[in-house]
């Protein structure tokens, strides 16, 4: 297998899933493939980063460039050290660094997986055509990841109301400290509030890796149906292509 590199620890509960979930993809992987003796795991460098500093350097507007250079300097960085150290594949473990992905990948030499890219497959794979994104202020305020997905002929949208959107960046900040009050209820209470039921299932991506934590049952799972609802589980998804790069041109 590949080595791969991590950009982790905004936030560190989400980093930990990914380390798990690509893991128990190896193990499962491996599992009928040996005799005996442990299951090869990819070796991995995790660059754990500081929450509260890269929230300090975020700018204003996505737009304005120049008030995202520090921001973007502190994940390439991260991103250079991760190279320096021999991996041969990249990712990084949040959603919102990747509205300046273009930016902060600039210069490395490795590939980067973008989350982005990697759930929009996923989504028009099942047949997604249409979704609610719930996320982090910059996601849910900007245009990067909806124009992935338009891309792949989904048509996204995050809550039209602000009060909506406050919700679920609030709903995030407890998920980072391990707090999850009747979270699934809340995410919920803003789905529909946000995306009026049709009368088929409606799609919902969990665009922010903390937002899975909130439903225990999906956190193997790339996507799950509740109800009339099928939530993406954009940190496996991550997590699976990732997984599957690292198997790439590899005989293990």
């Amino acid at each position: 297998m590949k080595k791969l590199g991590m950009v982790g620890g905004v936030a560190w509960p989400s980093t930990i899933d990914y380390y798990k979930a690509i893991c128990r993809l190896s193990l499962a992987h491996h599992q009928a493939r040996l005799a005996d003796g442990p299951a090869p795991m990819p070796e991995m460098t995790i660059e754990s980063l500081n929450l509260n500093k890269s929230y300090g350097l975020r700018g204003g507007s996505l737009a304005d460039d120049a008030s995202w250079m520090r921001y973007d300097q502190y994940f390439r960085e991260a991103l250079q050290r991760i190279e320096a150290s021999g991996a041969d594949v990249a990712l990084i473990a949040s959603n919102t660094p990747h509205n300046r992905y273009a930016s902060i990948i600039q210069g490395i030499r490795i590939p980067v997986l973008s989350i982005f890219e990697a759930v929009a497959r996923h989504c028009a794979t099942i047949g997604i055509t249409e979704m609610l994104i719930l996320a982090t202020a910059p996601t849910m305020d900007a245009s990067a990841f909806t124009d992935v997905l338009a891309r792949f002929g989904i048509k996204a949208h995050a809550p039209a109301s602000p009060g909506e959107r406050a919700k679920i960046v609030a709903l995030i900040a407890e998920l980072q400290t391990e707090r999850d009050d009747d979270a699934a209820r809340r995410i919920r209470d803003v789905v529909d509030a946000s995306f009026p039921q049709t009368g088929t299932v409606r799609a919902v991506c969990l665009a922010c890796t903390e937002l899975p934590l909130a439903l225990p049952s999906i956190e193997r799972e790339t996507d799950i149906v509740v109800g009339d609802i099928r939530y993406i589980n954009t940190t496996m998804v991550h997590a699976k292509a990732a997984f599957a790069a690292l198997l790439e041109r590899s005989d293990a």
